[in-house]
């Protein structure tokens, strides 16, 4: 049976010299991977350059259930979420955002819920108004409601210091592995209840780092982050 459905691209890897296996994110279906036969033939209308890092898609497909790895009949580009492609800010974003979902996601559900709030959160990197430095820590820290992780913010003066395993501020720096800094607890702080605070870069870069510990704590599908580090080198 054909179904249509809208689809966020998670994956892309070559399976062979003519064709690739794309792994999509679905509205209707969950988490779902493809093979896109002959994908570099300029006369193919299923093309590679179509399954760019989190592009948004109308979909196609047989959902025979026998079908582990399924054929896509066609696929309409909705927006590839990215005019601005020769901004390397921009760019290294997504493929952060790519690489976080494609391990949070592998085998998903359906959750109509978290592919809308996906939807506009990956055209929020394109807005020309996004503050580009601290979006992807504002993505993390959203995403983690939906994932039901959400850190709670009791900071105060007596709750100075973020637990990663507890979830929340406390009143001690008790391990480094499991403890945020007070500059980068405050900053988380800030994050949760206003719009868009600012911080000095190495604080900015410090929480991102703990932040993905924090993911890695309490999600095992998620270890190690490549994408980090150009993401730290680019956002300034």
């Amino acid at each position: 049976m054909y179904v249509s459905t809208r689809g966020i691209v998670l994956h892309t890897t070559k399976y062979s010299d003519t064709s690739i296996i794309v792994k999509l994110f679905t509205a209707k279906h969950g988490t779902q991977s493809f093979i896109i036969k002959n994908a570099f033939s300029k006369k193919r209308n299923l093309r590679a350059s179509l399954f760019s890092p989190l592009a948004l898609l109308n979909i196609t497909f047989d959902d025979h259930y026998l079908n582990q790895l399924k054929y896509l009949k066609e696929v309409e580009l909705i927006t590839d979420g990215d005019p601005y492609n020769f901004d390397p800010a921009v760019t290294t974003v997504r493929i952060f955002y790519c690489e976080m979902l494609y391990k949070l996601l592998f085998d998903a559900g359906e959750d109509p819920v978290l592919f809308q709030f996906l939807e506009k959160e990956i055209l929020k990197i394109s807005d020309p108004d996004a503050v580009l430095n601290i979006l992807p820590l504002q993505f993390l820290i959203r995403l983690s409601v939906l994932l039901g992780y959400v850190p709670e913010d009791n900071y105060s003066s007596d709750n100075p210091y973020f637990s990663l395993q507890n979830g929340r501020f406390q009143p001690y720096l008790w391990d480094e592995q499991d403890t945020v800094p007070a500059e980068e607890s405050l900053f988380l702080h800030r994050l949760i209840t206003e719009e868009n605070p600012k911080a000095s870069r190495p604080t900015r870069m410090s929480l991102l780092q703990y932040l993905i510990r924090y993911y890695q704590l309490h999600n095992e599908q998620v270890r190690n982050i490549s994408s980090v580090e150009i993401l730290s080198s680019v956002l300034h």
